[in-house]
């Protein structure tokens, strides 16, 4: 009986935030892929959006576009980038300008490509 329950067991990517992840989806599977899904989805959109209110030098813009992404990197277990998109959307507040973001945005930008595969293959193998 015990082994069974070890195979219901979703055993996520370790370079996720595993705990929050099994605390939110426990063993259920299927809630998992659709968020993970989901996430894969719109992910590559909201950041372009972000990008183009970061060239275009919009403040607000980004402020916000940053705040409505932020809590769903959590969901797929990127709590760090969560945590840069809280810093980023709060260092808003204290500008005028985006390129005084510049490092930290091009830290946000390069740890989001660098685990969006991770997400992929967290999808695949959901299915």
């Amino acid at each position: 009986m015990i082994s069974s329950m070890e195979d219901n067991c979703i055993k996520f990517d370790p370079r996720l935030d595993v705990e929050f992840l099994q605390s939110i989806y426990e063993d259920d599977k299927e809630h998992a892929l659709i968020v993970f899904s989901e996430f894969l989805k719109m992910a590559p959109t909201q950041m372009k959006e972000i990008e183009q209110n970061y060239c275009s030098d919009n403040v607000e813009l980004f402020r916000q576009k940053i705040h409505k992404i932020k809590p769903v990197f959590s969901f797929v277990g990127l709590t760090e980038l969560t945590a840069k998109a809280e810093i980023l959307e709060k260092r808003c507040k204290e500008i005028s300008h985006l390129v005084e973001l510049n490092e930290l945005y091009t830290e946000f930008k390069s740890y989001y490509r660098k685990t969006y595969p991770i997400i992929e293959n967290e999808a695949i193998r959901l299915t």
